[in-house]
This record gives C-alpha cells, structure tokens and sequence, in this order.
C-alpha cells in the first residue's frame, strides 16, 4: 500500500516542488545550506503530494472515465486509506516547519486550505481553480526564499511559474473535458469549447514567452539563461502552442502535458544557471 501512496503523490511532482524551493533559495545573494531550508524543501514536497491525492480523491468518478488506470479508480487503495495519508501528510509538513518560521507556516497552511478547496469545489468552475493551483505554484519559490529570509529573491522564478501552470491546467482541463461533463463539471473547456480554450492558452504562453526574457533583458541573468530558455523552454511553447490547433484529441494532449511538465523543469535549469554569475566567471 505505501508505494501505492506514493504513486498517489505523484513523485515527480513532488520532487519538482522541492526543486523548485531550492532554487528559490539559491537565486539570493544571501543563500546557505540551512535546517530551515532542508525542511522548507521536505514540507513543500509533502503538501504537493498531499494535494495530488485530495484532487484524486475528489476526481476519483471523473478519473474512472479519463484515467481509469489510476491508482484510486483502479482499486489499488481505497478512499478510506486515501484519506488518512491525505490529513498524515499535510500533518508531517506542517509539523515540521511550524517551530521554525511563522511565515513558512503561514504559507504552508494557506497553501494546504486553498489546495483542497480547489480540489472540493474550485476544479469544477471556469478559470478559478485554474488560477489557484498556478497560483499556490507560484507561491513555492517564494516559500523557497523566504526560508533564506530573503522571499523577493522567488518572485521572477514565481510569475514563471504561474504562467506556465496556468496555461498547463486549462490545456489538462482540454483534455479532461468530456469526463468533466459527464460528472457535471464545467471548466473553461467545457462552457467555451475546444477553439477558445486553445486561444486562451496561446494567449498564456506568449506571455510566458515574452516574460522569459524580461531577466536577460534587465540585466538579472547571463546570456546562458538564454541559451537555454529559448531552445528549451519558448521554442517548445511556441510549437505547442501552434500544434494544438491541428492535434489536440486527449492522448495527444496528455503527452503535451507530460511534455509541459518536463520543460518547467528545464526553465527551473536555466533560471538556476543564469542567475548564477559566478559559475561562468567569463562572461
């Protein structure tokens, strides 16, 4: 059953967030290896998989007809022990950061309300839980520097995120939107339709792409955040973003998705790399 609930956690999201807390932490001038910092890393990796099992426990009737395979639908732990890993979870992850630091708590417990408000009712509605999630992403870089002291270090790494987590979660509710509607959810696919939806994340992405270069631009990154954002990160948002309008049936969109979710991590890479003077001291 334990690796059950770990699969229900979805390790590589959880290991993505706890990246993503430390290069947070790492952009600041101010940056050392911490207790602080270790926990702030192990407590956003809880509450994220916490959250991916409270959305699976929520969307286990949608799931059984989009994703049957899963871990809920399939049968493979109940709803019951679903649950109690659920509220243990989000327990140990607050626990252990809340003799710490009264801000980190503070984030982490608003974090944990939003996520399974989210999941109880906001999911289902058009845009709010979509800008929820991208927002409680966004928030963990600045739980990243704020566990150095120093929270305005996240906020460039934090609008990334948001961007890229909200045109992600309106193209996962394109692909969701039949067992959506069948259970009575309408999202912003299923009340505007499939061309809107796509416009709408075209409309994201050029943001997105406009903004990755705002810190070269302001003199924040070396030219090597460029090397590698633009072929890694705004090349593959732009062909996904005009893909889309020629394949977007769901299995095509749950490859974009996964696609998506490897490329935040190549954008945390570069942000990582080029905020990093001193690691190309000729430049």
């Amino acid at each position: 059953m334990v690796v059950n609930i770990i699969k229900l956690m979805r390790p590589l999201n959880v290991l993505i967030a706890g990246i993503s807390v430390l290069i947070a932490a790492s952009l600041s001038p101010h940056f050392q290896f911490s207790q602080m910092l270790v926990l702030a890393i192990i407590s956003a990796g809880l509450i994220t998989g916490a959250a991916n099992t409270i959305n699976d426990i929520y969307d286990i009737e949608i799931d059984a007809i989009n994703k049957p395979k899963r871990i809920l639908p399939s049968g493979k732990i109940s709803l019951k022990d679903a649950w109690r890993a659920y509220f243990v979870i989000n327990i140990f992850a607050l626990l252990i950061i809340v003799l710490q630091d009264l801000f980190l708590f503070t984030i982490a417990v608003f974090s944990i309300c939003t996520l399974y408000f989210y999941s109880a009712y906001f999911k289902r509605t058009i845009l709010a839980g979509n800008f929820i999630v991208s927002l409680v992403s966004g928030l963990a870089f600045i739980f990243g520097a704020a566990a150095i002291g120093d929270w305005a270090a996240g906020i460039v790494p934090a609008v990334f995120a948001f961007l890229f987590h909200f045109g992600r979660e309106i193209l996962k509710d394109l692909q969701d939107v039949q067992g959506d509607l069948s259970k009575g959810a309408v999202t912003f696919a299923g009340h505007f339709g499939k061309r809107k939806s796509i416009m709408l994340i075209n409309v994201i992405f050029f943001l997105l792409i406009l903004f990755l270069f705002a810190p070269f631009v302001l003199s924040q990154f070396n030219i090597y955040y460029i090397y590698i954002v633009l072929p890694g990160v705004a090349v593959v948002l732009f062909f996904v973003s005009v893909l889309l309008w020629f394949k977007n049936d769901p299995a095509w969109l749950g490859k974009v998705s996964f696609l998506l979710k490897i490329d935040m991590f190549i954008g945390l890479c570069a942000i990582y790399i080029g905020a990093h003077h001193d690691l190309f001291p000729y430049y």
